[in-house]
């Protein structure tokens, strides 16, 4: 048994019972006093009076002390302890790191609050429960794990620090935190040691991390405070994704946004749960959707596009008990003309022999603003001073090979939102197809084919067809579309296991047009040449409006910068220099040199990121100047837009599933961890530490009533 007196008033409880003596001392002086000038008749009867009271006084005095002792041990708050084992008070000092978990899931409904906050508040009771000379530290466990506060033995530190704390964006990452705490707990200043998790033990932070290392090294006894008990409600819903396109199928221009929606509970369908799309802060549209158990739908979004400014918005789902994976979003930057990179590979001295003479005539034959295109013709030799990030569709025009390596920077344009384009003629090495675009292409070119002067020529087969490009055609166009001969093709085999559509096909069932999905963006294989070396189309009237439906259905409207989704806490990077960040929350920040190029690191909040770049090393250095000083919000006149970015919720945090005593058991065999709850843990430390001031004060209040009561006898 032992007494922690927490904050005792020794001064104020030696003076309470000093002061009554000291009175009782001069009491007795003058009680002396007058036996001796007293009357000769009345000394004996004082003599039995003093008798009969002196032991009174003393009595008196004792209740008097007593009471006066008792309000000081009151006002020191002491607690009755015992020796409770792995609990935090009694037994001495001790060191203890607490992992606090503050993912974003830790922002789940608990009543009118969320979980986090009632982890916040047991981690600072535990604190304040910690014995005099203890220590402390506080990692926090959302990826990437971090030391909030190092060793410290001030109680009212966790206080300050987490007073106005909130959870993060960010996933969690339980093994990480683990081995920050074990590295604080091996350098403890103190050799008892503890180690406390505070968590809602979501699965997602004990997934596919190796724990085994770091559990070996934990010199500590482990607690594991579940707080999964305090959540009402259910994550019913997330938006899984959104993809924003620009269609110039028509006349208009449009833009649509295409979001996807998961339903994260497994039996229960979702139907009529209403949706919104916002653009900037201005609510654009809503709607509903039905989403089955277990499954995701769809809902598309479109509105006029009616100018070119970038499009930043976001999607939003009704609130349910984890609103953070509920909204998502996006950003675009609008075209009002498609940039198109033309390669010729097979230019001549004279124009109209050129392999892309008639597509370049076709695909703007007056101006841009008739025909919404922009092409830019480019030799095999030009290529290298050409950003294929500047265009939004390249064509491929009967080009032989590429220059070393150039096939990763088609592949890094398509997966990243581009279109591409090629057709074929007679400079095509089909080995170098074969061997060096097989991650663009979804076939291999198997044979050339070629119909002879006595020989039935190939026809487009265009009648039933109802592919998007061909919806405009009137049925007189169709037929003379089918009355195009083509003598020469390449015909094309599958490879094993990808994906294709056939597009447009000859009536002898050979592809013509062929099309695939990679990344976010879209190749088209056309299988026989775009001049009039192999056919006749490029001089018929139906060239001209079939060409540029195909660029207009494969255009993605593709900006300068890669529209990126990152998720939280992802780095970004960039190549140029003099790169300057605008967050979400609007300040700017530089792009620092990384390992490749240059990386910008504070994603910590999800929004629309957009980036600028400075005109001259002296704004650039000057800006950053600036910014030691202050945070920054506005931009030099001369910076140029270079693109954005979007950061969104990493949706592992939002999968259902949580860790139970069994499944810590079966992954981490012979460890033990004491599993408990809030609750559980509220009442040990009551139990263990009953504060003693109440029932003080109540003696205290009992002595003081029976004073009164000798005093009144007397």
């Amino acid at each position: 048994m032992s007494l922690n007196f927490l904050s005792p008033v020794y001064l104020f409880g030696l003076l309470g019972i000093a002061v009554p003596v000291l009175i009782h001392l001069l009491t007795r002086r003058q009680q002396k006093t007058i036996r001796f000038s007293a009357v000769h008749l009345l000394r004996q009867s004082q003599k039995r009076s003093v008798r009969r009271s002196a032991p009174n006084r003393l009595l008196l005095l004792l209740v008097r002390c007593l009471g006066v002792a008792l309000l000081s041990l009151a006002l020191a708050s002491p607690i009755f302890s015992r020796d409770a084992g792995d609990d935090l008070i009694g037994a001495g000092p001790r060191a203890v790191a607490f992992v606090l978990d503050d993912s974003y899931s830790m922002s789940w409904k608990a009543g009118e609050r969320t979980v986090f906050p009632h982890a916040v508040d047991t981690l600072l009771r535990e604190v304040a429960a910690l014995p005099a000379g203890s220590a402390y530290s506080i990692v926090l466990a959302s990826s990437p794990a971090r030391i909030l506060l190092d060793w410290t033995g001030e109680t009212a530190q966790a206080g300050r620090l987490l007073k106005t704390a909130s959870p993060s964006h960010r996933s969690t990452r339980i093994n990480e935190a683990l081995e920050k705490a074990v590295a604080l707990l091996e350098a403890a200043p103190l050799k008892n040691r503890h180690l406390r998790l505070l968590s809602d033990m979501d699965k997602n932070g004990w997934t596919g991390e190796p724990f085994s290392k770091t559990m070996d090294r934990i010199p500590a006894r482990v607690k594991l405070i579940d707080f999964s008990g305090l959540r009402t409600g259910t994550n019913l819903v997330a938006l899984a994704g959104v993809e924003v396109r620009q269609e110039f199928l028509t006349h208009s221009r449009v833009v649509r946004v295409n979001a996807r929606v998961a339903n994260l509970t497994a039996n229960e369908p979702l139907n009529r749960l209403r949706i919104e799309l916002w653009l900037g802060e201005k609510k654009q549209t809503e709607g509903f959707i039905d989403v089955p158990p277990g499954g995701e739908a769809e809902k598309t979004f479109s509105f006029p596009l009616e100018g070119s400014d970038p499009i930043d918005g976001r999607v939003t789902l009704a609130d349910d008990s984890l609103a953070a994976d509920n909204t998502r979003y996006f950003t675009f930057q609008p075209d009002r003309n498609i940039r198109v990179l033309v390669v010729d590979g097979d230019p001549k001295t004279v124009a109209h022999q050129s392999e892309t003479f008639y597509l370049e005539n076709a695909l703007n034959p007056f101006s841009v603003a008739l025909s919404n295109i922009e092409p830019t013709v480019s030799t095999l030799s030009e290529l290298a001073n050409r950003n294929l990030f500047d265009y939004s569709v390249v064509l491929i025009c009967n080009v032989r090979e590429f220059p070393v390596g150039y096939e990763l920077e088609l592949e890094k344009f398509v997966m990243q939102g581009g279109a591409l384009f090629i057709s074929l003629g007679d400079q095509v090495a089909a080995k170098y197809y074969n061997e060096r675009l097989g991650n663009l292409l979804p076939v291999t070119l198997n044979a050339l084919q070629q119909s002879g002067p006595g020989d039935k020529p190939f026809r487009l087969k265009v009648v039933g067809n109802e592919h998007p490009v061909l919806a405009i055609f009137k049925p007189k166009e169709i037929e003379e579309m089918e009355d195009i001969r083509f003598r020469s093709l390449y015909t094309v085999l599958p490879r094993e296991g990808a994906a294709m559509e056939t597009a447009l096909s000859f009536q002898n069932k050979i592809p013509a047009v062929i099309e695939s999905t990679i990344g976010r963006g879209k190749v088209l294989l056309y299988v026989t040449s775009i001049d009039r070396d192999w056919n006749d189309f490029p001089i018929q009237p139906t060239f001209l409006p079939w060409v540029q439906r195909w660029i207009k259905y494969s255009a993605r409207s593709l900006e300068s910068l890669l529209r990126q989704d990152l998720t939280v806490g992802a780095p970004f990077s960039w190549s140029e220099d003099r790169s300057w960040v605008r967050t979400a929350g609007g300040r700017l920040h530089p792009m620092r040199p990384g390992n490749e190029g240059f990386t910008f690191e504070d994603t910590n909040a999800p929004g629309v990121y957009r980036l600028y770049r400075m005109a001259s090393d002296e704004d650039a250095q000057r800006l950053e100047a600036q910014a030691a000083k202050r945070p920054l919000i506005e931009l030099p006149a001369n910076a140029k837009p270079r693109g954005a970015f979007t950061v969104n919720v990493d949706l592992k945090e939002s999968a259902p599933g949580r860790m139970h005593p069994e499944d810590l058991k079966e992954r981490f065999p012979g460890f033990s961890f004491q599993w408990t709850t809030p609750q559980e843990n509220e009442r040990g430390l009551q139990a263990q530490g009953f504060p003693l001031a109440t029932p003080l004060l109540l003696l205290m209040a009992g002595f003081l009533l029976f004073e009164g009561w000798m005093v009144r006898r007397e």
